[in-house]
């Protein structure tokens, strides 16, 4: 039923809030962000509040009253399209932490992209930023080409890693050691700064872990089955483990059990080496490496027994 007004404004207002609301409250709130900066920077039209949490009622408040204001949302749409990578190819991305983490740090390291809030609660917006901010110039299939090129990545890596099931869900000793130890080591990524609670500091430390990887060889990249973890990852993984082995054994307290085991002079001028090295006695020295070797061939990634 429409509502005819005698005051010519208030007509219009009632006419342009009942186009926005058959045409525009459908809008995602990233396409009426994007809509606002196309007409802030090409109609000139200031928006009173750009932090407001309710974009619709704020582009409607703004633009109700304008005899234009079906010509400028019809145009910004138009150029959406031709801009804007739809929703749908950022659904890997959606809660998911670890991947937003690894693609900021794809898209720093390749794109040299440092337009983010690094204490940002919200990286998914992050994310979308670089992709949708106006001084991106690139076409929306170039836009899709890269995007798709960074989830292969990711997806070659993370399904493939050894770590991931290492690092328990719920163990935070682990967890904060781990991200002390690769600080430590300079391998933590310090880009994005990580938050308050386990799972985001977890999901940190897999993606410091993942980049590692970065760059990895375009069979890889076009086929996950062909990816193999390189060298240098395989190291750091591997000094990683045995060294929250070692931590373990020093905050374990083990009761030892005395035993004579016969070694070559060889043998045994090595684990005195490795022992005063590593300040420790021979003892603790053959322990730490005995469940080492124990934990890297013979259990699987949870902890149960291979044989």
């Amino acid at each position: 039923m429409s509502i005819n007004y005698s005051n010519e404004k208030r007509q219009r207002e009632f006419n342009n809030k009942s186009y926005f609301d058959k045409n525009v409250r459908s809008l995602t709130k990233r396409q009426v962000i994007w809509m606002q900066e196309y007409l802030s920077s090409n109609e000139n039209i200031r928006f009173s509040s750009v932090g407001s949490t309710n974009r619709h009622e704020e582009f409607i408040a703004q633009l109700s009253s304008d005899d234009k204001f079906r010509d400028y949302v019809e145009d910004a749409y138009s150029k959406m399209t031709y801009k804007v990578i739809p929703d749908r190819e950022f659904n890997w991305l959606i809660n998911n932490l670890r991947g937003q983490i690894f693609t900021l740090s794809i898209l720093y390291l390749e794109n040299g992209y440092n337009w983010f809030d690094i204490n940002s609660n919200d990286l998914m917006e992050e994310v979308y930023r670089f992709f949708d901010n106006k001084i991106n110039e690139n076409t929306i299939d170039s836009k899709i080409s890269l995007l798709s090129k960074i989830e292969r990545i990711w997806f070659s890596i993370s399904s493939k890693d050894n770590y991931s099931k290492w690092i328990s869900e719920s163990n935070k000793e682990q967890i904060e050691w781990t991200k002390d130890y690769l600080r430590k080591t300079g391998i933590y990524n310090e880009i994005i700064r990580d938050k308050a609670s386990l799972k985001e500091v977890r999901s940190h430390v897999l993606a410091s872990l993942d980049i590692i990887s970065y760059p990895l060889s375009e069979a890889s990249i076009n086929n996950s089955n062909k990816y193999v973890t390189n060298d240098r990852k395989e190291i750091i993984i591997d000094k990683m483990k045995r060294a929250w082995s070692q931590q373990k054994y020093r905050d374990a307290g083990k009761t030892k059990k005395s035993y004579h085991l016969p070694l070559t002079i060889q043998t045994h001028a090595r684990l005195e080496k490795m022992a005063e090295v590593n300040r420790l006695s021979q003892t603790a020295m053959l322990d730490i490496l005995i469940n080492s070797e124990y934990n890297l061939k013979f259990l699987d990634v949870d902890g149960n027994e291979i044989y």
